[in-house]
Order: structure tokens, then C-alpha cells, then sequence
């Protein structure tokens, strides 16, 4: 090889270099070829396998996902809802006891009776006339031209277009009619001196029963050690209503039975049998009358049953509307009402309210179950004799059948949940209501699953003042499917398009396939031709090559040379325009590119520099858009706690207005009684507005630095919050030491930290269900620390979320409900601009602590 010379070393390299590594190269790609065509098949196979799969599931689990979410957030929706009526409830008769215990304090007379029973009216809701469809055989409007046509368009702007929604308020005909059925006074022995009554004007001996509302009441006997302000509340009281047609009354039903159709002798459903007769009902309120200290009578209202119906009969809890003036029980969707012992006393098919017998003056007989129908007959005792010594909910299962032969034979229908052997919901309800609460669950009851909620009435006077259930409790039913309608239409429509994907898919596949096959078997063909040529046209060129290549190579390493010691500005000369030529240019110009790609890099430093500055301004910027959301957050808050704070100066002050009132109508009015009433008013407005004064001062921003008391500061945010706490029983235990403690800072942005970590202990609590829930605050010493400890009882917070609470925008609340930026602006306040220190100390099941620390200086 030593005597061989450059030229022909070249050529042998360059047969070595290109003509071997060719051959071999095109044989690799032969083999390649053949090898990527298998594995595209295949792969193209397996992914449209696996694409299908992942389609199919990410589906069905979006689709599941949607209706669990969507059936959760309309429980929790008729859950509040059943608990607002509940509680709306508890309010009106805590009413009827204010009316009663004013009344009890007056000079009773015939005018004053007759004054007050006309001063208590109510609206109710009614509905038009129906009559029955022999077509359709369906209930109808008498005059449905009547209904009052509302415009349904809307001049939208398009910024407002996207999902643009509105319901306009239902027209509903309403009456004013007396509160009282029924306001009688009597002395101790029972007989009545005055009376007004829509029952019976004839003044009676009440100690008789025989003398009381359908023989059912026996008041008298229980009334008598009744102390001075104490109060006497009967049940339900009226006469039983009863039909032998379960849901719509029609006439096929009617003729099945071989009944005669008669629908206004059958009781009142709402659209099922809009003319049946009404059930009429009471509830008693009685209290002692003391004169010089010596009881010498009673005072008694009958509140007419009506305006309590009235809280369920017009609600349909899954209608665009709330509230309506008729309600079609046939769909499920309805709300009702139960005693605290479980008795039905309130619902859309009067027949099911259970009432009482007008002769004997007991309870009618109650829907009862096939086996203990059978039990009831063997006993050969009256009906609520048998009732009284049988155990109650005795192994209430769906297994178990109605006894259809009272109904067929009687028409008994009136619902006892104790006895109700066959509708497992009713244990249900007592057990969610076990402890004065509510809630829900999901049965499946007449061939639907039905949500069904059950919130206690918070009435506690009189018989009602040592049961936990109060006066009884709200339920509300609706059908689940109607809550994922949507959903399971949009699950069809995904699963149609998901078909056709598929199908496209296959034929593109399939296709494809094909077309990657020829084009295969056409790139072996052409690479064969290409390598055979490409051989020839190198040995032909290598000779010139040789020579050519070898004059070049010497420019070459000159060039690479100075550019190697950093000689940029060093070009070669280009003497021609082949590819050594090019190579030449390309080196010209990669010396060039490089040269300009620093000044790039120096104009890039200098506009970073900029960017950096601009993001820092852009950041401080958000940090104030933070800090402003959580003002609005606690803003929020302080609304809902002015809210609680007022709702007992407002009632107490719509009390003195409306005695004002009664004394002007009755002539008690004098200048002593209107400076007593103005008195009382102008200190409750005084409150009310130190409320609003203390709520301001809390907004304040400090300033400057002040030294502030520790303790004060903690007790103004929990007097603020107290009374909302209350209202959901959360208990607030404060631990403070019995030596004050100062710090240096900002009161009032210490006072919103505290106030967002004790509102999201509140949150969890409420969320969570938490019984006995508190929330523990501590102050103390702790060597050369200041610390103050918030504890509560919420379950703590869950692994993977600990190191995430004091992010900005995290939130495990519902969409809607939190803003994520709580506790990162507490950490921001309590260690950026009061110099201290804020963490988790722990958390587990038992619930979590926050510490707060400051240096004690």
C-alpha cells in the first residue's frame, strides 16, 4: 500500500466506501422492507383494536361518570329543598304558638275573638276547574283558553347567547282565607264562653268528646296541669277520606272494579281526580288563662289543616316551575308529609292522609300488608287495639304485598310508616330523620328506581318537645331516570357516532393496508434497479473522483483548520459548483449562519431580560387579583353571617309591628303601649346596625403595623361566625390562656386568615355529615413562639392532597362552590406580611390542625 499512489488509494477506498456498503445497505433494506411491512400490518391491526377499546371504555366511563355526578347533585338538591320546606313549616307553627300566647295575655271577650279571627288570613293556591275526558280518559282543563299566553322571545346579544336560559313565574290563582278554623275560650271546667268557628258556632261542653271535632279530640283531659305560657298541641285531627281507586280515577279503572264512577264521593289526588272530596283537618293549640295569678280558663285555636297541606301539595320538585297549582301524582314526582310517629298528614292524594272515623271518633283503619291483614282478622280486636299491642316496622321488605281486599271492600288507604310492612322506604325515613336531621337514599319502588329524601320538622312545643323528629317530617320522591334523561341521550347518540367511527375506521385500516403493501413491493423493486445503477455509476466516476476529490480535500482542511481555532471570518474560495463546490458554500455559509446566530444570541439575552421583567410585573399583578378574590370570598361569607345575625332582631321587630297593629284594631293603643313598641323598635334597629358597624370594621384595610391583643382579635371572628355555625351545630371550643398576648402586624388581615381556615373547617364539617362537630381554637406560648391552633372533627385531608392545599386555584370543592385561592392566600398573609409561619400539623380521621406561629418578640 506504501508504493500505491494517492489516486489509486482513493480508488480502492473508495470502492471499499460505497460500492460494499451499498450492496449491503440495499440488502438491509430489502430485509427492512419486507420487516416494516409485517409490523405495519400488525400494529395497524392492534391499534385499531386498541383504539376501539379505549374509545369504547373512555365512553362508557365519561357517560357513568356524568350520571353519578348529575343524580348526586340532584339529591343534594331535593335534599335542601325537603329541608327548607321543613324548616318553613317548623317557622309557621312556631307562628301559631305566638298567636296563641298573645291572645292568652289579652281581656278576652266575643269582639276580640271576632277582631283577631278576621286580622289571621293566608293565601292558598288554587287550581282551575277539570273535567273529565271520555276520549282520552284523562282529566282536563274546563277552559284551557284561560291560560295566559307569555311571549317566549328574548332579545338576546350575542355575548349572551350561550346556553341562555329563563323560566318565567307560572300564573297561579290564589285566595286569602282565615289562618283559624276555629278560636274558642273556656273555662276550667270545659265550658266555652266565646267562640268563632267555621265547624260549629254552638257553644259546647269540650270535657265531653263526644262535643269535639269529629268526636276525635280529648284535649280537655290533657290540658289541665298546663302551666302558664305552656302550650298544648294535638295531631292531625279530621275526618278520614278514603277511595277504593289507587291513581288516576277513570272510568276504565272504575268499571274493572265494578264500581260506579263517581269521582267527587272519592277523596281529592290532584290531576289523578281533581274534584274528589278535600280532607278537612286541624291542629289544636291550647294554653292556660291566668288572671292574678289564678288559672281561670283556656284559649284554644284550630289551625286549619289547609295552609299546612299547602307546603307539599304545590311543590313539584322536578318541574321548570317549583311551585304549582296542581300536581300529578302519577309521575312520582311530588312532596309529602309525616307526623313524628310516622303517620301520613299531608299528601297529594288526600286518601293516603290518615285520618279518623266521625262516628266512633278513632283513627280509620290504616293500609296494612297482606300477612298482617291475616294476623289483624285471627285477633278478633278493634283495629288500633290490635295496632297498639303489634310490633311496629316489623320486617318491612319489598317481598311483602299490600292488602288490596280493604281497599276493594272499604277504601282504607291512610298511611301509617309503622305498619306499612310493604314499603321499606318508610323505615328509611325514620332512621335518616332518627336523630332531627335529613337526608336521602335511592329505593326501587312501583318498577323505578325513585330518590327519596326525608328532613325533620324542627317544631318542638308541646307533645313534639321531647321527640327528636319534632312535629314529623318532609319526604319528597322523584323518578332517577328523570334526572339522567340527558345523559342516557347523549350515551345513544355517542354509541351511533362511535359505530360509524368504527366502521370508517376498519375501511381506512383495511385500505390503507393495501396501499402500503404495493407501495412496499414497489420500493423493493425500485431499490434494486437504483442499486444496481448507483455500482456501475461508481466505478465509472471513481477514477475522476479519485483525482478531483483529492485537489479539494487540501482546501478543505485548510478551511476546517482556521475555522477549528475560532477564525470566523476566514472563506474559502469556490472554484466550482459540484458537490465539493457546494461543500465550500456550505461551509461559507455555515461560518456566516454562525456568525449571525451570535448576534441572535445576544439580541435573545437582551429581550429575555425584558420578558423576565414584564412576567414579574404580570405576577405581582395576579397576586393582587388573588388577594381581592379572597376579599370577595370572605365578602360572601360576612353576607350569609349578617343573614343569620339578623334573623332574630327581624322577627322580633316584625312582632312588635304586628301587636302595634292588633292594638290599633282591638283599641289598646295608647301613647304608654306606642312608646314601649317604639322603644322595643329602636334598640333592635340599634343592634342591627352594630352588626353592620362591627361587619365593616372587619373589612378595613390596616395600614400600618399596631400592636393588637391576640385573643380580641380571635373572638371578633368567631363572634361573627357564631351564629351561622350555630344554625348548622357546629360547636366553637375556645382554649385561651388566662394572660394576654400582644403581637405586632395587621389586624385585620390576621383576623381574614383565621376567618378562611375556620369557613373551610366549616365546609368540610357540613360536607362530611360530621355529628358532634366542632371546631377547636387554641392560643398559647410555646417557648419563643406565639401559637394559635385551629382542630376540627372533619376527616381529615386525604394523602394525595396534603402537599397541594396552599397551591393557588386547588380546591376539592364542587365546581361553583370555591375559588382554590383560601388557603393560599392565608399562607401568603400569615407569612409574607405578618413575618410568620403556617402548615399542616396533622391530619387523620379524627380531622385536621393548622398551626400558626409568630416569633414572640
Amino acid at each position: 500500500m506504501k508504493n500505491l499512489s494517492i489516486k489509486i488509494k482513493l480508488i480502492l477506498i473508495f470502492v471499499f466506501i460505497k460500492i460494499i456498503p451499498l450492496l449491503l445497505i440495499s440488502y438491509l433494506a430489502y430485509k427492512g422492507v419486507k420487516q416494516i411491512d409485517k409490523y405495519i400490518k400488525n400494529s395497524t391491526d392492534y391499534l385499531f383494536m386498541q383504539s376501539e377499546n379505549i374509545i369504547n371504555q373512555t365512553a362508557k366511563l365519561s357517560i357513568n361518570d356524568s350520571i353519578k355526578h348529575l343524580d348526586k347533585k340532584s339529591q343534594h338538591s331535593l335534599e335542601r329543598l325537603s329541608y327548607q320546606i321543613a324548616n318553613d313549616v317548623a317557622q309557621f307553627l312556631y307562628q301559631r304558638d305566638e298567636d296563641l300566647l298573645f291572645l292568652s295575655n289579652m281581656n278576652i271577650n266575643q269582639k276580640l275573638l271576632d277582631n283577631f279571627y278576621k286580622s289571621k288570613n293566608r293565601n292558598i293556591i288554587l287550581h282551575d276547574e277539570y273535567i273529565y275526558d271520555d276520549n282520552t280518559h284523562e282529566w282536563i282543563l274546563k277552559n284551557p283558553n284561560n291560560e295566559r299566553k307569555i311571549p317566549k322571545s328574548r332579545n338576546i346579544l350575542k355575548e349572551n347567547k350561550k346556553e341562555f336560559s329563563f323560566t318565567d313565574p307560572a300564573e297561579l290563582v290564589k285566595k286569602s282565607i282565615p289562618l283559624y278554623k276555629e278560636i274558642t275560650y273556656f273555662n276550667v271546667k270545659g265550658k266555652e264562653l266565646y267562640k268563632v268557628s267555621s265547624l260549629d258556632k254552638t257553644l259546647k261542653d269540650i270535657s265531653k268528646k263526644t262535643n269535639t271535632y269529629v268526636k276525635a279530640e280529648n284535649y280537655f283531659n290533657e290540658i289541665e296541669n298546663l302551666k302558664q305560657g305552656e302550650i298544648y298541641v294535638s295531631n292531625v285531627i279530621g275526618k278520614y277520606v278514603g277511595s277504593k281507586v289507587i291513581g288516576n280515577y277513570d272510568k276504565i279503572k272504575t268499571a274493572k272494579s265494578n264500581l260506579k264512577f263517581e269521582p267527587e264521593n272519592s277523596a281529592y289526588a290532584g290531576k289523578e281526580n281533581p274534584v274528589g272530596k278535600k280532607f278537612e283537618g286541624i291542629i289544636r293549640f291550647v294554653t292556660p288563662v291566668f288572671k292574678n295569678k289564678k288559672k281561670v280558663g283556656f284559649v284554644s285555636l284550630a289551625l286549619d289543616h289547609q295552609h299546612i297541606m299547602q307546603f307539599t301539595d304545590t311543590i313539584n320538585p322536578t318541574g321548570k316551575n317549583l311551585v304549582q297549582d296542581i300536581i300529578n301524582a302519577g309521575t312520582g314526582n311530588y312532596a309529602f308529609m309525616w307526623d313524628n310517629k310516622g303517620r301520613n298528614i299531608s299528601h297529594i292524594r288526600d286518601y293516603f292522609i290518615l285520618g279518623y272515623d266521625k262516628n266512633s271518633g278513632k283513627r280509620a283503619m290504616p293500609w296494612i300488608s297482606e300477612d298482617l291483614a291475616s294476623k289483624y282478622k285471627a285477633s278478633g280486636l278493634e283495629i288500633n287495639e290490635f295496632l297498639n299491642k303489634y310490633q311496629s316496622f316489623d320486617n318491612q321488605s319489598l317481598d311483602k304485598k299490600p292488602n288490596l281486599e280493604q281497599v276493594i271492600k272499604d277504601g282504607n288507604l291512610g298511611l301509617d310508616c309503622r305498619y306499612l310492612n310493604f314499603a321499606p322506604q318508610c323505615h328509611g325515613w325514620m332512621e335518616v330523620t332518627k336523630n332531627g336531621g335529613f337526608g336521602s337514599f335511592i329505593i326501587y319502588w312501583s318498577n323505578v328506581w325513585k330518590l327519596t329524601t326525608a328532613a325533620t320538622i324542627p317544631y318542638y312545643t308541646g307533645q313534639y318537645a321531647n321527640s327528636k323528629r319534632g312535629f314529623g317530617f318532609v319526604t319528597i320522591g322523584a323518578n332517577v331516570d328523570e334526572f339522567h334523561a340527558a345523559a342516557n341521550e347523549t350515551k345513544k347518540s355517542v354509541t351511533n357516532i362511535l359505530n360509524k367511527q368504527k366502521e370508517n375506521m376498519k375501511e381506512v385500516v383495511i385500505e390503507n393496508g393495501f396501499e402500503i403493501h404495493k407501495f412496499i413491493l414497489m420500493l423493493i423493486n425500485e431499490l434494486s434497479i437504483v442499486t444496481i445503477i448507483m455500482v456501475v455509476i461508481v466505478v465509472l466516476i471513481a477514477l475522476w473522483l479519485s483525482s478531483y476529490i483529492s485537489k479539494k480535500i487540501e482546501k478543505l482542511l485548510i478551511g476546517t483548520n482556521k475555522f477549528a481555532k475560532n477564525e470566523l471570518d476566514y472563506r474559502i474560495d469556490v472554484t466550482s459548483n459540484d458537490e465539493i463546490g457546494k461543500l465550500e458554500k456550505s461551509f461559507n455559509n455555515m461560518a456566516s449562519k454562525i456568525q449571525e446566530q451570535i448576534q441572535k444570541e445576544k439580541s435573545l439575552i437582551e429581550s429575555l431580560e425584558k420578558k423576565v421583567i414584564n412576567e414579574v410585573t404580570k405576577q405581582r399583578k395576579q397576586e393582587q387579583l388573588l388577594v381581592q378574590q379572597s376579599k370577595n370570598a370572605a365578602m360572601g361569607e360576612m353576607i350569609s353571617n349578617i343573614a343569620h345575625q339578623w334573623r332574630q332582631p327581624l322577627n322580633a321587630l316584625a312582632l312588635v309591628i304586628q301587636n302595634i297593629k292588633f292594638s290599633f284594631y282591638t283599641g289598646d293603643l295608647n301613647k304608654e303601649n306606642m312608646e314601649k313598641s317604639v322603644t322595643k323598635a329602636t334598640m333592635l334597629t340599634n343592634n342591627m346596625s352594630k352588626t353592620i358597624d362591627d361587619f365593616r370594621d372587619f373589612f378595613k384595610p390596616n395600614k400600618v403595623k399596631l400592636e393588637f391583643s391576640l385573643e380580641k382579635s380571635i373572638q371578633k371572628v368567631i363572634t361573627l361566625v357564631e351564629a351561622s355555625f350555630s344554625s348548622s351545630d357546629i360547636n366553637i371550643i375556645k382554649d385561651f390562656p388566662d394572660y394576654r398576648i400582644n403581637i405586632f402586624g395587621y389586624e385585620n388581615e390576621l383576623s381574614q386568615a383565621l376567618l378562611n381556615i375556620i369557613n373551610n373547617a366549616r365546609d368540610e364539617l357540613i360536607e362530611n355529615k360530621i355529628k358532634d362537630s366542632f371546631i377547636e381554637v387554641k392560643l398559647f406560648k410555646d417557648k419563643s413562639l406565639i401559637v394559635i391552633e385551629i382542630t376540627d372533627n372533619a376527616n381529615g385531608i386525604k394523602k394525595e392532597n396534603v402537599d397541594k392545599i396552599f397551591d393557588p386555584y386547588f380546591t376539592t370543592k364542587e365546581e361553583g362552590k370555591g375559588t382554590g385561592i383560601g388557603l393560599y392566600m392565608t399562607k401568603t398573609i400569615i407569612e409574607q406580611n405578618m413575618g410568620g409561619r403556617l402548615y399542616l400539623k396533622a391530619s387523620s380521621k379524627e380531622g385536621s390542625t393548622f398551626r400558626i406561629e409568630f416569633k414572640n418578640t
